[in-house]
């Protein structure tokens, strides 16, 4: 899609995404934009439907900057060959959360499940990962050309990674600091095993997976067990 001719999608004149503009523009606006829908969209609108609006925001930042601006970033093919080096920590990563949601489900998922299960299963994965990993960590990786800073993982891939638990402090706004603070952490590790895998096999469609599964079995797992 964004690195291959086949797609159709490709703007006619297209560079990497490899400069501070390619990293700083869209946190910016995704930040900006996050805090601007949360502090303006009147309290009628639930949490949820502000949660599709700020991925729907996120996907138009990916958007302009890909289509408009002509950058590019490894997406990789949505095949079983694409896929086979996320196999691995799409198993170990999907049991282990698991293990530990069931060790502490939390509340029940509220009345609007199939919305949430969608959020969740679907949304979150490809719209956080276009941005944080497929646009900023590209750029990122690029802007900091130095040696890898413990075995493979690169400066820029912790960068982002810390930025994506950063982006996760937003939801101060509806819940308590310690609960925020915690899933900001959380990000922050998630973030970087998403990298360093992206990085080794350069798809991004794993990515998207293995965020959705780790998303999706932190509200469906509760669920189950509710009933």
């Amino acid at each position: 899609m964004f690195t291959e001719r086949r797609s159709g999608l490709r703007p006619h004149k297209q560079t990497p995404a490899q400069g501070w503009p390619d990293i700083v523009g869209p946190l910016l606006l995704a930040l900006c934009g996050g805090f601007g829908l949360e502090a303006f969209t009147p309290h009628s609108v639930n949490n949820l439907a502000l949660a599709y609006l700020t991925h729907a925001w996120y996907l138009a930042i990916v958007g302009f900057w890909v289509w408009i601006l002509g950058r590019r970033f490894p997406l990789g093919r949505l095949s079983r060959q694409g896929l086979s080096g996320w196999f691995r920590p799409w198993i170990l990563v999907g049991t282990l959360y698991l293990v530990l949601v069931l060790l502490s489900p939390g509340p029940p998922a509220h009345h609007a499940i199939v919305s949430l299960l969608i959020f969740q299963g679907v949304v979150v994965g490809p719209t956080e990962e276009l941005l944080f990993r497929g646009l900023i960590q590209t750029a990122m990786n690029h802007s900091i050309m130095a040696s890898p800073v413990w075995g493979s993982l690169r400066l820029g891939t912790i960068g982002t990674a810390l930025v994506f638990g950063l982006a996760h402090v937003g939801n101060l706004w509806y819940q308590p600091l310690s609960l925020t603070i915690g899933q900001a952490s959380f990000a922050f590790v998630i973030g970087l095993i998403l990298g360093h895998y992206y990085d080794r096999t350069q798809n991004l469609w794993g990515a998207a997976i293995l965020h959705n599964l780790i998303d999706l079995l932190s509200v469906a797992v509760p669920l189950i067990i509710g009933h």
